[in-house]
């Protein structure tokens, strides 16, 4: 699956859902190691931080873990997931979090290339 341009939501969003309907579905099954983030990003054509964004939400959400130097993994006593049609909290705030951490990442580029104007 490649991110639609056509979606209203975001990249990281559609990674997200994807990902989410795989775990759902039982594709991807408690304790399974994720592929790594520029394999995702390969696979679903976007850039590492977008994955990074849509892995977030996941862990905000309790669906994956991460393990320092070992992966991501299928979290092994994953939440119930809910239908397509009713997107949970902790969805929508992982999502306005990750787009308020991509707002001040900006904001920082901008203040540095003021900074340095004459």
């Amino acid at each position: 699956m490649t991110v639609s341009p056509d979606d209203p939501r975001s990249a990281y969003a559609q990674v997200a859902d994807d990902l989410r309907r795989q775990i759902a579905a039982g594709r991807l099954t408690a304790g399974q190691r994720l592929d790594g983030n520029a394999k995702l990003a390969e696979r679903y054509g976007v850039a590492a931080m977008t994955v990074r964004h849509a892995l977030d939400i996941l862990r905000d959400e309790g669906l994956i873990v991460s393990q320092q130097g070992r992966g991501t993994f299928v979290a092994s006593d994953p939440p119930s997931i809910e239908t397509e049609a009713a997107p949970t909290l902790a969805s929508e705030l992982a999502e306005i979090k990750a787009a308020l951490a991509l707002i001040n990442s900006r904001l920082d580029r901008l203040e540095e290339h003021v900074a340095d104007l004459p």
